[in-house]
């Protein structure tokens, strides 16, 4: 065969950023050592590093959440905040970027940390999210009061709930595995159908 060629100009180099603006449907917001990556073992088949001390996670880790008849979402376990993240203390720029990436939001609060009380605790991750987007304050669908099975008894959960009526409460012990059912049934409007394309096409699969 005949082969022809052409003498060119030299190709074009480009450096390009991409930015990506969905990471998950839901994104676990909440201080250092919250319990956020326990919930995300919990709840899916995704593996991020749980360790007593803070800022565990630095980047962000997603899991899936199967619900029957082939529904899903995405979960993201965000890192911690901590009070002027939205000044850009502790890397905030970078991790409340992250959760600008995630649809909707849970609050994560461990109710039996002495130093910030639940209720307070909300105070401060809701005033970072309003400071850095004020947008971000109303994706929140719901808290997670985890760490249940340090409390000596529910009127903790209940005052926050109490104080934050609009909002749904999952109560768990992540570490345990306790109640993690709520938090599924908390975050179940958001989920999606996720047909595999063999049963798409009509052909048989196995889930």
């Amino acid at each position: 065969a005949v082969v022809s060629t052409q003498s060119t100009g030299e190709g074009e180099v480009r450096d390009i950023y991409l930015e990506m603006k969905i990471i998950a449907d839901i994104g676990l917001v909440g201080l250092p050592n919250a319990g956020k990556s326990s919930i995300l073992n919990a709840i899916s088949y995704a593996r991020p590093k749980v360790a007593a001390y803070p800022f565990t996670t630095m980047r962000p880790h997603v899991g899936v959440v199967h619900y029957p008849g082939h529904y899903q979402l995405t979960m993201a376990d965000i890192p911690g905040l901590v009070e002027g993240s939205s000044l850009g203390r502790g890397l905030g720029h970078s991790f409340l970027k992250h959760i600008e990436r995630c649809q909707s939001l849970l609050y994560v609060v461990d109710m039996a940390c002495e130093d910030h009380p639940a209720i307070e605790t909300i105070s401060i991750l809701h005033k970072e999210l309003e400071a850095f987007n004020p947008d971000l304050v109303d994706r929140i669908v719901g808290i997670i009061a985890n760490k249940i099975d340090l409390l000596p008894g529910p009127e903790a959960v209940i005052d926050l709930a109490r104080a934050f009526p609009k909002l749904s409460i999952a109560p768990v012990s992540a570490m345990h595995s306790r109640n993690i059912s709520a938090v599924r049934t908390l975050v179940e409007p958001y989920k999606t159908l996720n047909v595999p394309d063999d049963a798409a096409s009509g052909n048989s699969f196995v889930s």
